[in-house]
């Protein structure tokens, strides 16, 4: 290891050391509840990964930022890693590290009013007035052959359209659409099955943590394996199943 190498470890090892010392670090989020809790209610992911910390003596605080900075600040080290997020992302992120234990499979799905003709795939939204979020990259692959494609800021908006008869189908993450259709008002509305698309998610930590990063996926595991998990998925997303 050349010099300028080895000064750079013993730097990045020595603020791991003090973080850790301190037995507190920081991930960011770009999630929204019930992935994540809201002023009144507990969230899946970061009750998830709070329990996970306390077992291994260190308290974890969870911020919410834009999805596309929670990434940026945790490849940076600004925070310590980050929530829900697909394989892969260290090839374009290489600071960080992948806890190789999964947190949840998530259910890319859409929501409609109307009834929706039964075609493969993505092939359902051919010819149809689509939402989704800004910015979501599997939407943004996907979506095509839309008579028109809408793409909102705000969740809410998607379930507005939906409402006032201006969209066809509303695409989301499956929890958190189902919050989002229940706190517009959204009723007599279908979710869409199969999901157009279910993928494994993970937590990533900076790799100043990446002593850590075994510790996490061996106690995920385990709270997998003595119920808490189930117990920490009833009391945030078992209410909202339908």
């Amino acid at each position: 290891m050349s010099y300028p190498a080895l000064i750079g470890a013993l730097l990045s090892l020595a603020v791991c050391t003090s973080l850790l010392a301190a037995n507190r670090i920081v991930i960011g989020t770009g999630l929204k509840p019930p992935l994540v809790s809201s002023e009144t209610t507990p969230g899946f992911a970061d009750t998830l990964a709070k329990a996970i910390f306390h077992r291994l003596g260190i308290e974890l605080e969870v911020i919410i930022l834009p999805a596309e900075r929670a990434l940026i600040n945790a490849n940076k080290g600004i925070e310590d890693g980050d929530l829900l997020r697909i394989k892969g992302l260290e090839k374009r992120y290489p600071n960080l590290v992948r806890v190789p234990e999964k947190m949840m499979d998530s259910e890319f799905v859409g929501y409609a009013v109307k009834t929706i003709p039964s075609k493969p795939e993505w092939e359902r939204l051919s010819g149809l007035i689509v939402t989704y979020p800004k910015g979501w990259k599997i939407f943004d692959a996907n979506v095509k052959n839309t008579e028109k494609t809408v793409m909102v800021g705000e969740p809410l908006q998607m379930f507005s359209l939906l409402q006032e008869g201006r969209a066809d189908i509303a695409l989301y993450e499956k929890w958190q659409g189902l919050l989002q259709a229940k706190n517009s008002g959204l009723t007599g509305y279908q979710v869409l099955t199969p999901p157009f698309a279910s993928m494994e998610m993970y937590m990533y930590l900076n790799k100043k943590h990446q002593v850590l990063v075994p510790q996490v996926a061996r106690t995920l595991k385990q709270m997998k394996q003595d119920g808490t998990y189930q117990r920490i998925f009833h009391q945030t997303l078992g209410t909202l199943q339908r």
